[in-house]
């Protein structure tokens, strides 16, 4: 094989890899052959490029004028005749850079906004949103959800979430609502809640009165399901303690505004039983709040 034949296959081979690269970086195919044939030819006139990239004149002209903005081609008309230099590619990736930079920051202001987003969309349109979550991770990712969403959460509770979560992990996590301002509203079954030998505890209307944290009793016969319900803004959350933990989050107001009403319903329908007052029976302490310690 000559040596001849050997460069030009080389130079071919060069020729795709180096297009390929420059159409992933953001070139159309032609845009990309242009520059290749600047790079190998400059300073080359117009109707000479077209000739080689088999385009027409006035396609080679937008084309080049497409290449300086990208800042791969410079115009030098010094000799009357208008010639095209190739630029350094170091140029292409400071776009790309450029690019990045910006679409990470369009993807930032779309996720500040989504909430506001979604709640114009759900104002007129009927069709919920609906996410789903599963394994141990599922109730914590709620819980952070009620935390970004920063309104007054609602919910039943299952006693079944201690397992799911851990007490300290649970309890970690719900001290950030007191930090941030979200009141919480419970149903919630009088029981144990920690046993009385521990020595971080407090009275439960004590630490409830720090926590920002209204208890509405229930007795632990009344409801037994492993189901977490919860509503916050424009959401409503279910977890389900099983084998596995399952969670999914329903942005809908309609529905929101369902559970809410059921809520209130419940709570002052609970206050009306004779014996209320009674309870709690069983709950009386609970872990000490971390801003009390």
């Amino acid at each position: 094989m000559n040596l001849f034949f050997t460069n030009t296959v080389i130079d071919v081979i060069l020729t795709v890899m180096n297009t390929t690269i420059l159409v992933e970086a953001g070139l159309t195919e032609t845009l990309a052959s242009a520059y290749i044939e600047l790079v190998k030819n400059s300073p080359i006139a117009p109707p000479a490029l077209a000739l080689l990239i088999g385009e027409s004149r006035t396609n080679t002209y937008k084309l080049l004028e497409q290449l300086e903005e990208i800042g791969l081609a410079q115009a030098d008309d010094s000799n009357k005749k208008i010639k095209y230099w190739a630029k350094n590619p170091h140029s292409l990736l400071q776009s790309v850079k450029e690019k990045q930079e910006q679409a990470e920051l369009t993807t930032k202001k779309l996720e500040s906004s989504m909430p506001s987003l979604v709640h114009d969309f759900m104002k007129y349109n009927e069709q919920p949103g609906v996410r789903f979550y599963q394994g141990q991770d599922a109730l914590a990712t709620i819980h952070r959800d009620q935390l970004n969403t920063g309104e007054e959460v609602l919910y039943f509770r299952s006693s079944e979430d201690v397992h799911s979560l851990q007490v300290d992990n649970l309890h970690a996590i719900r001290n950030k609502f007191p930090e941030k301002g979200i009141r919480r509203r419970v149903i919630i079954q009088d029981e144990i809640l920690y046993p009385v030998d521990i020595k971080d505890r407090m009275l439960v209307e004590q630490s409830d009165a720090i926590m920002m944290l209204e208890r509405t009793w229930i007795k632990k016969s009344d409801y037994t399901a492993p189901v977490e319900w919860s509503t916050y803004g424009n959401k409503t959350a279910i977890i389900s303690f099983g084998t596995e933990t399952i969670g999914m989050i329903i942005e809908s107001p309609q529905i929101a505004d369902s559970f809410r009403q059921i809520f209130e319903l419940v709570h002052k329908s609970l206050k009306k039983i004779p014996d209320y007052c009674s309870l709690p029976k069983h709950a009386t302490y609970t872990k000490i709040p971390e801003s009390a310690k």
